[in-house]
């Protein structure tokens, strides 16, 4: 007989990482689809897109959470009859939510589109992703009570699955239906009808996505459907007194998890109203779909893949909190605040100082307001991976009244900003940049004024922030001068290379200089142990592995 054990259950920071992983492929999949439809296909798809992620965050991640809370609290009481009950209960309701979701979603797309997002064009691409959300409806009930049980193997590789399939399905229908697109407008003598193609091809590699994780979770869920009732049978009987708690549970998740999507749909519905308010003689929607489909979609991909290295270390600090072990817990935040800003700082200012040619690499071409927007922006690849760290780290200690006031708290300057950058100052699409910064800056400090609190920490601010900083800057200038001499000699791609191996070397050689690292941190750089014999003539010190 099956019982229930969480002895064999996957890592907490593997299963973190195989949502980021996914998160990385959706990016990639965005750079490959924007590629072949360009920024106008992104402007007609980034609502439709923005509509799935916010109800993906909600409907799987957040109820995911929610129902695997629910779960693991009972079976630890051995309650299995109870939290069988509330996942029965939960898969109800939210089946029922997911379809007037996607009722609302198609009223929207046929009565309010041109409306809110300036152009009918996108309609069917939003009818794409109402259907799209009739899938998502379940699939964090079913995943949320396969983990609070413990099989965690289906759910490591759920995101994973979802994201592969949405990037090759999405790539194969955007160029079918792209170069049938181009047909189309010579036929009719325009020029929009192969983006609109295009992007309806990767709304339907999403839509296959979504059907494909509903199939993988549901079969999951079939084969194991006699161990769980086994494990069901094998608990103590339901006690009367004990409600479903995942709806209450749920609500602040929803907040944290749909905010991203949210946000990004409040930018381009007031953006693209107020500029046709104005009567801007500027092409609103191929500018926000050069800001959503290019500039989010960098900062997005660069912001997580620097989360990646620190999943393990986060997962450490928590664990340590969670016992009281504050002294520990200090010693791993003080570690990843260091190598955290040793990683960060690099990134933002290669992004910053390369954006034209990292924009011509990646997407084929560059304008100058992508350039201009993805300089302006590099910023939030410092502040965004804080705030996924402190939502994550306020997630996992059930802080909840601190995340929905510190959310609502960024929601009310990006607001105001947005109405004083884009109506009072008349920025444009800059004033949508400009006013995601600073409400991501807000919660990066409310949530760092906590933290600061809580482990009272002392850090070194010079050799933590500013020579990491500054060594940044150095190598940033180097490749600066560097990529306008060799941009035009060899291509933008062999530029990048070329700039990115002499930034590497300059700004290891500096860190490594002023004595930034130490023995254990050399190693675990990407080809540091070259750079071992550099560390030990300046004086290097030896550091305890972690």
């Amino acid at each position: 007989m099956k019982i229930y054990s969480e002895e064999k259950r996957i890592r907490p920071d593997i299963l973190t990482s195989a949502v980021y992983l996914a998160v990385v492929i959706m990016m990639l999949f965005a750079i490959f689809s924007i590629r072949i439809f360009g920024d106008k296909g992104a402007g007609f798809v980034c609502a439709p897109l923005a509509f799935f992620f916010t109800f993906y965050a909600i409907f799987v991640l957040a109820v995911q959470k929610a129902v695997w809370v629910m779960v693991r609290v009972r079976a630890r009481r051995s309650q299995f009859v109870n939290a069988e009950h509330n996942m029965k209960s939960s898969l109800r309701f939210f089946a029922v939510s997911g379809g007037i979701a996607a009722f609302l979603l198609v009223l929207i797309n046929i009565f309010a589109s041109n409306f809110l997002f300036g152009t009918q064009r996108g309609l069917i691409q939003g009818l794409i992703a109402a259907v799209s959300i009739l899938f998502l409806a379940v699939q964090g009930v079913l995943r949320g009570y396969l983990q609070g049980i413990g099989y965690t193997k289906p759910i490591v590789i759920s995101d994973v699955i979802i994201a592969a399939v949405a990037l090759i399905f999405g790539i194969l229908f955007s160029s079918v239906l792209f170069g049938y697109g181009i047909k189309v407008n010579a036929l009719f003598h325009v020029n929009e009808f192969s983006a609109v193609y295009g992007s309806t091809g990767m709304m339907i590699g999403i839509l296959i996505a979504s059907l494909a994780g509903l199939i993988q979770i549901g079969i999951s869920f079939y084969l194991r459907r006699d161990e769980l009732r086994d494990i069901v049978k094998g608990g103590a009987p339901r006690y009367l007194d004990s409600s479903n708690d995942v709806l209450s549970s749920v609500r602040p998740l929803i907040f944290l998890y749909a905010t991203p999507g949210v946000m990004l749909l409040f930018d381009q519905i007031f953006y693209l109203i107020y500029e046709r308010k104005i009567g801007s003689e500027a092409d609103t929607l191929l500018n926000f779909g050069i800001y959503a489909g290019r500039v989010v979609t960098l900062i997005v991909l660069f912001s997580i893949l620097v989360c990646i290295p620190f999943i393990k270390t986060w997962n450490r600090i928590m664990a340590r909190a969670s016992r009281d072990e504050f002294d520990g817990a200090r010693d791993r935040y003080a570690t990843f605040v260091k190598r955290f800003s040793l990683l960060v700082f690099p990134v933002v200012i290669f992004v910053f100082t390369l954006a034209s040619p990292i924009e011509v690499a990646l997407f084929g071409k560059t304008s100058q307001l992508a350039d201009g927007l993805l300089r302006a922006s590099a910023c939030l690849i410092l502040l965004v991976p804080i705030a996924v760290f402190a939502s994550w780290m306020l997630s996992q200690m059930g802080k909840t009244i601190l995340i929905v006031t510190n959310l609502a708290t960024a929601w009310l300057f990006h607001i105001g900003m947005t109405v004083v950058f884009e109506i009072i100052l008349k920025m444009g699409i800059y004033g949508a940049a400009v006013a995601t910064i600073v409400s991501v800056l807000v919660y990066d400090i409310l949530c760092l004024l906590m933290f600061s609190k809580m482990f009272r920490i002392k850090v070194n601010k010079m050799r933590t922030f500013v020579f990491p900083l500054a060594c940044s800057a150095v190598a940033g200038l180097v490749v600066f001068f560097l990529s306008m001499a060799l941009v035009n000699l060899i291509g933008d791609i062999l530029t990048i290379a070329v700039c990115f191996i002499l930034f590497y070397v300059v700004y290891v050689v500096a860190i490594v200089l002023l004595r930034l690292v130490n023995s254990y941190e050399i190693g675990v750089i990407p080809f540091g142990k070259a750079f071992s014999g550099l560390l030990m003539m300046f004086g290097g010190f030896d550091g305890d592995e972690e």
